[in-house]
């Protein structure tokens, strides 16, 4: 499971929780998705029980400073207030 942004990859890879949240935001794109829809892709084993706001937020922030690290002038995750979190992936050109 590998990640290019701007035809450069993100070494060393994403853990499995960050992919997940990506390809989730990802396979949505346009769409906001809530922190249940999140809690239910990203520990799909915990089935919501014991995965605290804190535990999103944290996930997030690593995921969005990964992706900043590769490309820190875009926002990739954005947190849709009251709503829940979306990705920003800009077309290319």
């Amino acid at each position: 499971r590998r990640v290019w942004i701007a035809g450069e990859e993100i070494t060393p890879p994403l853990s499995v929780a960050q992919y997940r949240l990506l390809e989730f935001l990802y396979l949505r794109s346009e769409q906001v998705c809530s922190r249940a829809q999140v809690v239910d892709a990203v520990w799909p084993e915990s089935h919501g029980a014991g995965v605290s706001e804190q535990s999103i937020d944290a996930l997030v922030r690593r995921l969005r400073d990964r992706l900043a690290s590769v490309d820190p002038e875009q926002q990739y995750v954005v947190t849709v207030r009251g709503h829940g979190f979306r990705i920003d992936n800009p077309s290319p050109g």
